[in-house]
Parts: structure tokens; sequence; C-alpha cells
């Protein structure tokens, strides 16, 4: 059972669908307490990023609409209110692919995710994202899309980090990236919650999300089937075989996995 601590983000009995008749969530549930880390794991086509654009409030750009459930943020319904208003109110949200502005400087980029911030704190957070990330600091007047790979995670999340979230929502952070700048990405999400940010970390490297996380679910097909802390689930055969790639045969599914053992027992 997840830590009862005060919730942060409780995502409850969550449906969604696209166009009108896609429907992808169906009855996700999850909670983040705060100071927490929940990692969100799931094949492709899952529902993880339907998931975090519902959070977000990015669905409805996408063509998407909530049709059942709530978003609780702090205690209060946000499942209609506005982007900017949740960064506002203390969300903050790193893409998959990063989404800098690589046509901007990396000073410009870290000012655009200075919202609502007057310039004294825009400048000392500026100051502190280069205290943090001296790279970026020697490259603060270079175009961002001349940036490795792992320079332009850094930025993302220095961007993000310049409105002060109180819950930090990373996309597959590790995406793209060589193995030595993984750890260092590893580190830095570390480094971030022990200064006092809650995180939603969705990974396709379960094995990472798994170090970082205090409690961990499994979505597939729109749904919860899964979820524990980082013992738990590393104990359970099938997500061994699955996610952690211990053993059996490659399977396109957790489920998959779990009938198949089921019916291996069964005509044992």
């Amino acid at each position: 059972m997840q830590n009862q601590n005060k919730l942060i983000l409780e995502v409850q009995n969550l449906e969604t669908v696209y166009h009108g008749v896609m429907r992808v969530l169906r009855g996700m549930s999850l909670k983040v307490p705060e100071g927490g880390v929940v990692a969100l794991l799931g094949p492709n086509g899952a529902g993880k990023t339907t998931a975090l654009r519902s959070i977000t409030g990015l669905l409805d750009i996408h063509e998407g609409k909530i049709t059942k459930g709530k978003i609780n943020f702090f205690g209060e319904d946000i499942s209609k209110v506005s982007a900017h208003i949740r960064v506002w109110r203390g969300m903050g949200q790193v893409m998959e692919g990063r989404r800098i502005f690589p046509e901007l400087t990396v000073s410009e980029n870290l000012q655009s995710g200075a919202f609502g911030v007057g310039r004294k704190t825009m400048l000392d957070r500026m100051e502190a994202a280069y205290e943090r990330f001296p790279r970026l600091k020697e490259r603060k007047d270079q175009e961002a899309g001349y940036l490795s790979g792992g320079e332009q995670q850094m930025l993302a999340l220095s961007r993000t980090l310049m409105s002060n979230p109180k819950l930090l929502v990373l996309d597959e952070p590790s995406l793209g990236l060589a193995p030595n700048i993984v750890s260092q990405v590893k580190e830095l999400i570390r480094e971030i919650h022990k200064e006092g940010v809650s995180i939603l970390l969705v990974e396709q490297n379960a094995a990472m999300a798994m170090e970082l996380a205090d409690y961990v679910y499994i979505l597939e097909t729109g749904k919860i089937v899964r979820d524990g802390t980082p013992e738990e689930l590393r104990e359970d055969e099938d997500i061994q075989e699955f996610y952690l790639g211990i053993g059996g045969e490659k399977r396109t599914s957790y489920r998959e996995v779990k009938h198949y053992r089921r019916r291996k027992r069964w005509l044992s």
C-alpha cells in the first residue's frame, strides 16, 4: 500500500477520448505523495503520454478530452484548469524529447521558463542553474540547438525549474541518451528531489525508474494493472521477465507474461 501522507497529486478513475471516439485511458488512478518519487511504467501505446497530457493540461490541444474522473492537485480538482494555471500553481513538466527552443540561446531558453517571475528572481534562478550546470554557463550565449543531447536535457530540466515547481513531471528523461549521460540525469533527478520537489516519472527504462522511485504503477491499455514499491515489483517474476529482461522469452505485454506463466503452471 502506498504511503498515505499528504498527496500533492491524485488521479481518480480517469477516462479520456481523442476526437470524441478513441478511448485511451480507461479508469486510471494514481497518487503522488508530497515529497515522493512515483514512476509510471508501460509499453508503447499503454496511454502514458495521454496520462501526462491529462495531468499537465495539454490534452485538449491534441484533440483529447477527459470524459470521467478527477485530477486533484494539492486537494483541488484541476481537470478543467488550463495548463498555464497549473504551472502557476506549482506543476512543471519536462517533455519527451526535451523540446527546447533550438534557435534561442541557452540564456533565452532559461528566461522562457520563468513564468510569472520577477526579473531579480529570474536572474537568481538562472545563476542557480549555471551553478548546477557549469557547461550551460559556458554556452549561455550559444544557440541551444548546438548543444549535445545531454546538455539539452540539462537545459530542459533547468528551464522547468525556473518556475520553482512543487511537482516535476518527467517524460522519458533518459530517452536517446548515452549510458554515461543517463547516469548523470539519474543523479540530477535525485538532487532535485532532495531539494524538496515531488516527482512523477514516466520511463521506458524500468531499471532506472525503480532505482529512483518510492512507488511504481504499471499502465497497460489505459488501466493500472500492477502497483507497488520497487522492492515488491523486483520480486515479481512477471515484472522481472517483461520489464527487467530477466529470463523468459520476449513478449509484448505484462499481461501476456502473466497469462503465459499461469498457463504453464496449469499445464505442469
